[in-house]
């Protein structure tokens, strides 16, 4: 019965499909692609956030000529966002006509251009932007054997229609070129969701907006908690002793008070109870923070175990530490051994404590520092959305 409902299920989720797909044929029949006009979505029409969304900000304020629109689920909030951009709803009518008439749409993750009732016109272009950098856990083809066949035959779809990508490193371009089954090219110039680490006066305003927002005193120290995904569906990993960490973390801050900012994946939402998480009322939830790069401008520290979330914090040069107790049942493949890392790493409560009451600035500094210039071969300088946004004005529409 079960099998039969499973059948069921896929076989309607076909006919769907073909269907928007016929409508989405209709729809490109009547209207023409438009000159400037961009199409954005983030994390599966989830989110307005990462590449798409720092590319967006910068296209608003420097070309109010081009278009700027963008895909969200039913059921997504879209209060806030900038009256400049209009939001479609993902599948409708509205959506139809502008995937087929957007010259460029730009995205942070796979799409498989059948699942959202998209052919690619002549006069469009895609730039799948990605949703990390350098990486510490192995991805797309590095990892095929463990990658679903829906998930592979949407990578390969996806990477066939892309016109371009971009990198911050040049680790990261290797990887591009070697995992990601694309040939097209790559935008060298660094990914815009990190120019936000290099204009420090924004890190001011952010920091008041959110002392504001939580009650927060100017003066404490923000620790930052960001682990990672993991498929076991157990919450033991993810578990920090506060109540005996944050004495100490008070005491390496020269007595300041700390708060912990608990930043758990995006697709743990609803599936984890992080209030078992905050075991003391220092710990705020800030799972469903719109931006995680806010998060990480306005934190003193970040603790995390294998997220790409650390490189991107190593830009602004301030302490990192790893903690991971499930190194070995972890179940990814990694790039780096962690000895090769800046970041120190604790497997256990008791080495997490030991880590950060050792902790030498100076030493760290050093060793992040040979990290990102000769291991990474770190291109970042700031201007990304600047040069991506450059790229798209060559190649606009005459």
């Amino acid at each position: 019965m079960k099998r039969l409902g499973v059948k069921i299920g896929w076989g309607l989720g076909r006919v769907i499909k073909l269907f928007g797909n016929a409508m989405s044929a209709l729809v490109r029949c009547r209207v023409d692609v438009k000159r400037g006009r961009v199409l954005c979505w983030a994390y599966n029409y989830k989110q307005y956030g990462c590449n798409p969304r720092y590319l967006t900000e910068y296209l608003l304020e420097n070309y109010p000529d081009m278009e700027i629109v963008w895909v969200f689920r039913r059921g997504i909030d879209t209060l806030g966002i900038d009256s400049r951009i209009k939001c479609v709803r993902f599948r409708s009518w509205e959506y139809l006509k502008m995937v087929s008439s957007a010259e460029f749409l730009v995205t942070n993750s796979r799409t498989d251009p059948w699942h959202i009732y998209w052919h690619k016109r002549p006069e469009q272009k895609y730039l799948m932007l990605w949703h990390g950098g350098a990486a510490l856990k192995q991805v797309e083809k590095d990892v095929e054997s463990k990658l679903g066949y829906s998930y592979l035959r949407k990578a390969k779809r996806d990477s066939e229609v892309c016109d371009l990508m971009i990198s911050g490193c040049r680790a990261n371009t290797e990887l591009i070129k070697r995992s990601f089954w694309y040939e097209g090219e790559i935008l060298e110039e660094g990914i815009p969701r990190n120019d936000i680490f290099f204009n420090e006066p924004k890190h001011k305003e952010i920091r008041q907006r959110i002392n504001a927002a939580y009650g927060i005193s100017p003066e404490s120290h923000i620790v930052m908690y960001a682990p990672t995904f993991r498929r076991s569906g157990t919450i033991e990993p993810y578990r920090i002793n506060w109540q005996e960490l944050l004495p100490l973390l008070k005491e390496k801050c020269g007595g300041a008070e700390v708060v912990v900012f608990l930043r758990l994946h995006p697709n743990l939402i609803g599936k984890v109870d992080t209030a078992s998480l905050q075991t003391s009322s220092a710990v705020i939830d800030m799972t469903r923070y719109h931006d995680m790069q806010e998060l990480l401008c306005v934190s003193d520290m970040l603790i995390t175990d294998y997220s790409s979330s650390m490189f991107d914090y190593a830009m602004l040069r301030r302490p990192c530490i790893l903690y991971a107790t499930d190194v070995e049942q972890y179940d990814r493949g990694y790039y780096y051994d962690f000895k090769e890392l800046p970041f120190p790493l604790a497997q256990s409560g008791e080495e997490l404590k030991e880590v950060i009451a050792n902790f030498d600035r100076s030493a760290y500094l050093n060793r992040l520092d040979l990290f990102l210039n000769d291991t990474l071969g770190l291109k970042e300088r700031g201007v990304a959305a600047k040069e991506l946004a450059r790229w798209m004005r060559q190649r606009m529409i005459k």
